[in-house]
């Protein structure tokens, strides 16, 4: 669950539909400066289900003990999230193996420090493991660790507008103002830029470089509107949900005039 802070309350958005989200930006992805995605079908399917596992999670969302806000995805047990994380990149592992083997590796490099710091627990080390594992059968390479300094080019590239997907989807699912983003690949020979996104509205984004075919785009995503920010417990906040209305998001990228 993604909350849009507001003056009264929030805007919650699915973590689903963030996704979607960043796969419908980066669907556009590719210009005369940056290369476009290759293979384009299984990155983009990767960016857009690299969240699929929340389905179930955010049907039936928490409070956080501590505060008392709808808990958010950084606030979770990491056994939960692990288990999350699973249903991400194993469900659509049959069928699109090179996507799925992108969004292990996503969920890997996300958690890197987690995974390390708790490298001695059970969990966390059958966690690591595992990735390790699925990815190399998914790719038919033999990985020993999760440095990706040692993958091949094409799929470094590939994670990283993965990543960069995420990344532009929770600014501004968020409402974000101000967000650097470090090694944009330009292409897959090892180019690349930092991108900047401002925005004085949170709904209006201009981003330089600009990366997208598109000079003037307009993605939307769906969220629900709380006008309160604390909660007594999970039924609260799951009975004030079904009585929410829809709202929608709509936002806007451009270039740089």
């Amino acid at each position: 669950m993604i909350r849009r802070e507001e003056r009264e309350g929030w805007i919650l958005i699915n973590q689903n539909d963030h996704a979607r989200l960043a796969g419908n930006i980066m669907s556009y992805w590719g210009n005369e400066e940056f290369s476009k995605p290759d293979p384009y079908e299984e990155v983009i399917f990767a960016i857009s289900e690299h969240d699929n596992g929340w389905k179930e999670w955010d049907a039936l969302p928490k409070v956080n003990p501590s505060n008392r806000y709808p808990m958010n995805f950084l606030e979770m047990d990491s056994v939960e999230q692990y288990c999350i994380w699973r249903r991400c990149f194993k469900r659509y592992s049959t069928a699109h193996p090179y996507a799925s083997a992108l969004i292990a590796l996503h969920f890997g490099k996300l958690n890197e420090k987690s995974l390390n710091k708790g490298r001695g627990s059970s969990i966390a080390q059958s966690c690591y493991m595992e990735i390790i594992g699925f990815v190399s059968e998914m790719l038919h390479i033999n990985l020993s660790t999760l440095d990706t300094k040692r993958l091949p080019e094409d799929i470094r590239v590939n994670l990283r507008l993965v990543q960069i997907g995420d990344i532009i989807s929770l600014a501004l699912c968020h409402g974000w103002f101000s967000l650097d983003i470090p090694n944009v690949p330009l292409d897959y020979n090892g180019r690349s830029v930092t991108l900047s996104l401002r925005s004085t509205d949170g709904i209006n984004y201009v981003v330089r470089p600009y990366p997208f075919f598109k000079p003037f785009m307009r993605h939307s995503v769906i969220g629900r509107r709380l006008n309160q920010k604390r909660f007594t417990g999970d039924e609260e906040l799951r009975e004030k949900l079904r009585e929410s209305v829809p709202n929608v998001l709509t936002f806007s990228i451009m270039e740089e005039m």
